[in-house]
């Protein structure tokens, strides 16, 4: 199994290389984007390491009294092995900290394998966002008591 640990600067490309491969949909996140998050939480930036190799990261921050999952991916070859759970399951204890009632997210309705991924960790449909992403496509925004 990976080792989960704080994200560093030194992640940052492997960080942004995983997000490409996994959100082709999407533009990839900024560095600027990205430093800022780890600025302001930093906390919430989490990688799965194999060794030296980064294989995953999540991203979440808080929010008045909830907390929010930015960004979860597990590069291709690492995935299905516990890690996106493991990362998803350390990252909302941290979130916990923060006094975070409920944790939320946003996902494509069509990527089936991440909604049913979040719903066996207890996070419930609880509406779709007409128009949420840049490109025009919906969103379901999901919640889970923290």
């Amino acid at each position: 199994m990976a080792k989960l640990r704080n994200f560093s600067l030194s992640d940052l490309e492997k960080v942004r290389e995983i997000d490409r491969i996994s959100f082709p949909k999407r533009r990839p996140y900024s560095e600027h984007f990205l430093k800022n998050l780890f600025q302001r939480f930093p906390e919430g930036f989490i990688v799965a390491a194999e060794g030296s190799e980064i294989v995953g990261y999540t991203i979440g921050r808080p929010k008045n009294n909830s907390a929010e999952i930015l960004s979860l991916a597990v590069a291709p070859g690492w995935r299905e092995k516990g890690i996106g759970q493991a990362l998803t399951s350390r990252l909302i204890e941290c979130l916990q900290k923060s006094n975070a009632k409920e944790v939320f997210l946003y996902v494509r309705p069509e990527n089936k394998v991440a909604v049913s991924f979040y719903q066996k960790l207890g996070f419930e449909i609880v509406e779709t966002i007409k128009h949420f992403y840049r490109n025009g496509d919906d969103a379901y925004s999901m919640k889970k008591g923290a």
